[in-house]
């Protein structure tokens, strides 16, 4: 192996990597999933080593067919695309997939029955862990103390069971 490739490739890369758009999205997608901090970096590490091996494979098979300068045009125009879209896509991504869930949790500021229901203000609390922004102020509304609960009246349409599951498919996953 030759070591001097290996250590320029690696602190070129390192030193590359300190504070681009890779490193900020991966601290962008640990902030927002504070509980799931393993799986952001599984991922991400995950992520580097396919482009690493796609980057590799495809700049030795295009550097036989394409000039180099064509080469740099292409992945500098690519990179601006992507860095827009990483400013722009999230933030979209994330209100919509809290609207539904407000909507939801909204209804239920009116029954009182479910409001007040203990199984009701377990999802609320579980909800309210994960402290997303967008839904802080309409939980602080539905929360009820503890004294003021009754047990679950086992109803069909649990309203409980409907938020959990309603966060749990739409809280963005990245």
């Amino acid at each position: 192996m030759d070591l001097k490739l290996f250590a320029v490739t690696f602190f070129a890369i390192l030193v590359a990597e300190l504070g681009d758009k890779t490193q900020l999205a991966t601290l962008s997608f640990a902030a927002s999933n504070r509980h799931a901090l393993v799986v952001v970096f599984a991922a991400s590490a995950l992520a580097l080593v396919t482009t690493s091996a796609i980057g590799v494979l495809a700049g030795g098979a295009l550097a036989r067919v394409l000039d180099p300068r064509y080469l740099r045009v292409g992945a500098g125009v690519l990179f601006i695309v992507i860095g827009v879209a990483t400013l722009v896509l999230p933030e979209h991504r994330r209100q919509r997939a809290f609207h539904r869930l407000g909507a939801e949790l909204e209804r239920c500021l009116v029954e009182e029955k479910c409001k007040r229901c203990a199984k009701f203000q377990d999802a609320i609390g579980e909800i309210a862990a994960h402290d997303h922004p967008e839904l802080r102020n309409i939980l602080g509304e539905l929360t009820v103390p503890p004294a003021e609960q009754h047990e679950p009246l086992g109803c069909d349409e649990c309203s409980a069971d409907r938020v959990r599951a309603l966060f749990e498919s739409e809280r963005p996953k990245s």
